[in-house]
Order: structure tokens, then C-alpha cells, then sequence
């Protein structure tokens, strides 16, 4: 009969064969995914900065340089190398002002210069750069505010004077841009760029689904505005027309009308 040693406080130890342990399997080797023969229209790019961006000290039409930071691949070809510059101007610029005004920046990019020499308009997603605090920070600070109103005297000047951020994106930074093209790899290795088609503009007007109707009546219906309706024209009453009196023609006499002659007055 086996003994078992037991020890105060202790569950009795017993063995266990050791399950054996399954050797670390090698990870699978990526492998690439090949590029697909068209990129689409509005695909995703990165760029990275070269100079600054800040909403205090860039100017309005300022050119800031960028570099793409991975290869455009379309069928297998490069059609744009990594690193390869492009420019994004800046449209509009405005600093941070008192009254807690917060500073921004409009970007706009120019096209991109592909190897071959041509070029495919990019877009920027995110067209204005402003500071932008989390919805936790907003209410922070907003508590903040409310309490030192009520403890501070004269707080409330405080919020008045108060300066906003300035937006600033330093050297080194990523852009996203999205391409305004379709390249498309053609059979005999040329890479084809499709821009869309500018919107069509109609100039007829457009019919309506109702018919019109008049903004106002000239008249208000009812019995009280029948005073104010202008009398009807009356039709004049047909009858036997009168004849119409032709004018007496002269006969001419046979001979004229003998006149009295005056009889001689005897002298004495």
C-alpha cells in the first residue's frame, strides 16, 4: 500500500505525466499582394511634409513642399516613385484671436507629376487644418470655467481676453491626399489616365410636378365683395333698325317765280 505524505496546511501532491509541449511554428512568409491593374478613382495617398504649416506664421498662396511617402504602383509599373515632390498651397490662413478663436489653415494640392511627365489632380480630404480638442477636454474646461466664474471675481473677462490655439504641423508630418483620376494599366504596358467628365449644366427650366398657381386673386370671394366687382357690360337689344332719312333732292324750276313789280307812283 502506497503512503501518502501529507503536510499541514497542504494538499497532497501528487504526479502528473507532463503533456508534451507543441513546438513554436515558423510564420507563414508574407506574401505581397500584387497590385491590381486600375487604381480607382479617389484612391487613398500619403505625403509627408518638407517645411512647416502653422496658422500664424504661413502666408496666403505660400507653397509647402511634400514627398510621397510609398511607390503609386498600377500593374505592376511605377508610375510614381516614392519620394517623388508635390506641392500644397496654402489658400487661406487665419491666426488665433482672443475670444477663445482658434487659428486654420485651407491646403489645396497641386497635381502630381507622374515618372512619365505627366500629371493626376489630387484632392485634399481634410481641406481646413484647425486645432481640434476631444469632446473630454471641451467639457473640462467648460467645468472650469464655470467653477472659477463663481469663485473668482471678474472671471468672466477672463473668457473675454482669452486667446485661442494656433494650428501648427511641423516638418516631417503626413498629409492624406486622394487622387481625382482613374489609372488604368493597359495591355501593351502604357498606363492610361482617365479624369471624369465636368458636370453637365441644364439652362431649360425644369417642369413643374403641380400646376402653377396665382400668388393672389384679383377679387375675394363672397357676397361682401360683390360691390367691389365692376359692373358687367349689358348686350344691346337687337331690334328693327330705323330707316334713315335720305336727304330732298332740289327740283330745278321751269321758270322763275314772278316777283310783284312795284306800281309807278303818280306826281302831282
Amino acid at each position: 500500500m502506497a503512503a501518502t505524505l501529507v503536510v499541514a496546511g497542504r494538499i497532497p501532491a501528487r504526479a502528473y505525466p507532463p503533456s508534451p509541449t507543441a513546438p513554436p511554428k515558423a510564420p507563414a512568409p508574407v506574401t505581397p499582394h500584387p497590385a491590381g491593374n486600375v487604381l480607382p478613382f479617389d484612391s487613398d495617398l500619403v505625403f509627408v511634409t518638407d517645411d512647416s504649416i502653422s496658422s500664424k506664421s504661413s502666408k496666403t498662396g505660400q507653397l509647402i513642399g511634400t514627398r510621397l511617402k510609398d511607390p503609386l504602383i498600377v500593374g505592376g509599373r511605377v508610375v510614381a516613385p516614392a519620394g517623388t515632390p508635390a506641392m500644397l498651397r496654402i489658400v487661406d490662413v487665419s491666426a488665433a484671436d482672443i475670444g477663445d478663436v482658434y487659428g486654420f489653415v485651407d491646403i489645396f494640392f497641386e497635381p502630381l507629376q507622374l515618372a512619365d511627365g505627366r500629371t493626376i489632380p489630387l484632392r485634399a480630404p481634410i481641406a481646413r487644418l484647425q486645432p481640434r480638442d476631444s469632446a473630454g477636454h471641451e467639457s473640462t474646461v467648460e467645468l472650469e470655467d464655470t467653477v472659477a466664474d463663481e469663485v473668482i471675481p471678474y472671471h468672466f473677462l477672463y473668457h473675454i481676453f482669452r486667446k485661442g490655439k494656433n494650428f501648427v504641423l511641423g516638418p516631417g508630418s503626413e498629409i492624406p491626399a486622394r487622387t481625382e483620376a482613374t489609372l488604368t494599366a493597359l495591355p501593351n504596358g502604357t498606363v492610361a489616365i482617365q479624369t471624369p467628365e465636368p458636370m453637365s449644366v441644364e439652362l431649360r427650366m425644369p417642369k413643374s410636378s403641380f400646376p402653377a398657381q396665382p400668388f393672389a386673386t384679383p377679387f375675394a370671394s363672397g357676397a361682401s365683395s360683390q360691390s367691389h366687382r365692376a359692373p358687367r357690360p349689358q348686350a344691346s337689344p337687337t331690334g328693327t333698325p330705323w330707316p334713315t332719312p335720305e336727304p330732298p333732292t332740289a327740283t330745278p324750276s321751269s321758270s322763275p317765280a314772278a316777283l310783284p313789280s312795284a306800281a309807278p307812283s303818280a306826281s302831282p
